[in-house]
């Protein structure tokens, strides 16, 4: 007997030593929840000592949503002789720890009897919970992506943002999730894709590029460009795939080759026909520097580069601008004139990069910015050496791809756009006093095209009074100039450049009298070109003499014989062309009401002597002039 009870006191300290070593806590209650055995870890983790644990119920040790849950499972274990749960065991000190609590009910000596263990599962549980946030993270991430965004597992799509499901024609994920992405791949590039796809799985690259067609909801293919990158998602082996709809982008590519072949065909028929050329588009001369202006135009036309027009108020900068822009491929879509100084600093931003709806008071709508109509086209900055240099910056940003936010938006926006601008001030200067940003001088300051004064060209003034006098006259009031009002106008110095002499005409037109403004110098008659070099180069850069041809050594217009003959030859040619304009008018009439002499304002005997110096012949001298 005493050895049987020696063999069971055995027993029971193996069970005790057996109890106290299990990992986490161990314990056996009766059916009327009375805590009847437990281990030492069970003191440990709690806080509580032995004689405390004795008094414990369940309500000391679970509490909140969790009680209700495990008291249930206690009752339901007593019924089907196990159970399980997760609760939040809750400490002396208040702490609160997850535990996943398993057991089986027993009855000893016809008493029933619950034994069970509870596993700390604070690891598992902060595992999940950051599993749950990264999760949650790549989702946002994934959908607040400008650029398509799917997830495919075993070719079937388990997740694809707005962006994507928008480029393919779906506008719920039910409506893609759990489709086979290998049905919107094209015919002709599906095995390509397997490829990708087996490649990725297999581990042999991380991450591959590709380019194909695909397939929208509606049957519409479309080109794609993207990434396949492999990761891991809930432990499988996924690819995610980002996407862009590049079909422009392709048909531009495919018709690139026959574009460019006839701009160069074009661009070379335009280079052989130049030196004939009277105007361009809205710009006329024939002068030298004039010429010398139309071939910068072309070449500014044939590239994608930014353009800085330089010059003195009305010479045509936004003339030229706009020949640049009707030249170039960029001519189907809009060009957006800007004056840069005309616009109150606390609207820059807004007229610019645009609006949303409420961003401000007045703001009713949404409104798009000049970046936004520009799109695709030309931005025309007039005064640029006006613009703050805080919007230098958001300006360079968008120029480099980086894009730009409209006021009150969150979401950035993208522009394709070319700036074109135009001032009549140093812009190498307006950098060195930090006016002008030198990063934003460096990208917009690529082609300069130097435009002339319309001193430096008089011999282009006939041809300008030509077009004014086309553009004032009517079928019922033909407009004519007289000789000497051409003469004064030519030896005028248009400090107002060609908007001046337009001004001119218009009130001489109205009032038959000339009436010029002062230059600013407060002299009349023509300029040394020494005087004319000094005054000009310091604005704009030495850039103007080799654009208008001007030679390195200078010498009045009018001191050599050269020079005199070239302005004579120049005046008597237009005087000319102005009496034969009025012969013709006057049906070949030279005196009389109506006749030419009248027209012109000069007594008839005046204007045949006129005639006769300058070989002009017209009815009956013309009849019987010989060969």
């Amino acid at each position: 007997m005493k050895e049987k009870l020696n063999s069971f006191e055995k027993e029971i300290k193996f069970f005790e030593m057996l109890v106290d070593g299990l990992p986490g806590i161990f314990y056996i209650f009766d059916k009327n929840i009375n805590m009847v055995k437990w281990n030492k870890n069970l003191e440990k983790v709690t806080g509580y000592s032995g004689r405390e644990v004795v008094e414990l119920t369940i309500p000391d040790v679970i509490a909140g949503d969790d009680l209700e849950r495990v008291q249930k499972t206690v009752e339901d274990m007593f019924e089907t002789g196990f159970g399980s749960t997760e609760a939040l065991l809750v400490t002396k000190d208040g702490t609160r720890i997850p535990y996943f609590f398993s057991g089986i009910t027993t009855v000893i000596e016809e008493k029933a009897y619950f034994m069970g263990v509870g596993l700390d599962i604070s690891k598992r549980k902060q595992a999940e919970d950051e599993l749950r946030e990264s999760e949650a993270l790549y989702r946002m991430f994934a959908e607040r992506m400008t650029e398509g965004v799917m997830i495919f597992s075993n070719f079937k799509i388990i997740f694809a943002n707005d962006v994507f499901m928008s480029m393919f024609g779906y506008t719920d994920q039910k409506q893609i999730l759990g489709t086979d992405v290998m049905d919107l791949v094209a015919d002709g590039f599906q095995m390509h894709f397997k490829e990708m796809y087996d490649f990725l799985q297999k581990g042999m690259n991380n991450e591959r590029s590709f380019q194909a067609r695909w397939v929208t909801r509606e049957g519409r293919e479309i080109w794609v460009e993207g990434c396949g990158n492999s990761i891991q998602w809930k432990g499988e082996p996924t690819v995610l795939l980002t996407a862009r709809d590049i079909t422009e982008i392709k048909q531009k590519e495919i018709s690139m080759q026959e574009e460019a072949d006839n701009l160069r065909r074009e661009n070379i028929k335009l280079r052989s026909s130049i030196k004939d050329r009277y105007r361009f588009g809205e710009i006329i001369g024939k002068s030298a520097a004039m010429q010398k202006i139309y071939e910068q135009i072309l070449n500014a036309a044939a590239t994608n580069a930014n353009v800085v027009i330089y010059g003195e108020s009305g010479t045509g900068k936004e003339l030229v601008a706009r020949a640049v822009h009707e030249t170039s491929k960029r001519s189907g879509k809009m060009f957006v004139p800007v004056n840069s100084s005309a616009i109150p600093e606390n609207l820059l931003e807004s007229e610019f990069f645009g609006h949303t709806k409420g961003a401000f008071t007045g703001a009713h709508s949404d409104k798009q910015g000049y970046l936004d109509l520009a799109d695709g086209g030309t931005l025309f900055l007039d005064e640029i050496g006006e613009l703050i240099p805080s919007l230098q910056a958001k300006l360079l940003r968008a120029l480099e791809g980086g894009g730009y936010t409209p006021v009150g938006g969150s979401l950035p926006k993208g522009s394709d756009f070319r700036i074109i601008s135009a001032t009549n001030k140093n812009l190498r200067e307006l950098t060195q006093n930090g006016k002008i940003r030198e990063d934003f001088f460096y990208r917009i300051h690529i082609i300069p095209i130097y435009m002339p004064p319309l001193r430096y060209r008089k011999d282009d003034i006939p041809l300008l009074v030509e077009h004014f006098l086309g553009l004032y006259s009517s079928e019922n009031n033909i407009l004519t100039i007289p000789g000497q009002v051409l003469e004064t106008l030519i030896n005028y110095n248009w400090p107002g450049n060609v908007r001046e002499l337009q001004n001119v005409l218009q009130r001489y037109f109205a009032v038959k009298h000339l009436d010029f403004l002062e230059p600013a110098n407060g002299r009349t008659g023509v300029f040394n070109k020494a005087e004319i070099q000094k005054e000009f180069t310091p604005a704009y850069g030495p850039g103007l003499q080799e654009s208008i041809g001007m030679p390195e050594k200078s010498s009045a217009f009018s001191n050599t014989s050269k020079d005199q003959n070239n302005d004579l030859a120049q005046l008597d040619e237009a005087i000319s062309t102005h009496i034969r304009r009025a012969l013709e008018l006057a049906k070949g009439k030279i005196e009389g009401p109506g006749g030419a002499a009248e027209r012109l304002g000069i007594n008839p005997s005046t204007l045949r002597n006129k005639m006769k110096k300058l070989g002009v012949l017209y009815g009956w001298e013309k009849r019987n002039s010989h060969p």
